[in-house]
């Protein structure tokens, strides 16, 4: 049986945003892209232009929400087994 992670593997990327991402260069959501998977992995912010910024904001709060989440998905579990036994 495969170990389960202490971590989200995933958070939303909404069809909405694809109007902010058709309308800067590829290069700088590509920029913003790695931030963000930068951010999911550590919760670091490294240091990107405004533009790359913008992007990145309009992200990260889906990625807080992934490990918000997680974390109550964690508590009721907890709470269930507690319960059970």
């Amino acid at each position: 049986m495969a170990k389960k992670s202490n971590r989200p593997m995933w958070f939303k990327l909404f069809l909405n945003l694809k109007a902010l991402v058709d309308s800067v260069p590829d290069e700088t959501v590509g920029k913003a892209i790695k931030a963000i998977f930068t951010y999911f992995d550590s919760k670091e912010i490294v240091e990107m232009d405004p533009l790359v910024f913008a992007i990145f904001s309009s992200l990260k709060p889906y990625v807080d929400e992934s490990f918000s989440d997680f974390e109550l998905t964690r508590a009721r579990n907890r709470e269930n087994i507690k319960s059970r036994w």
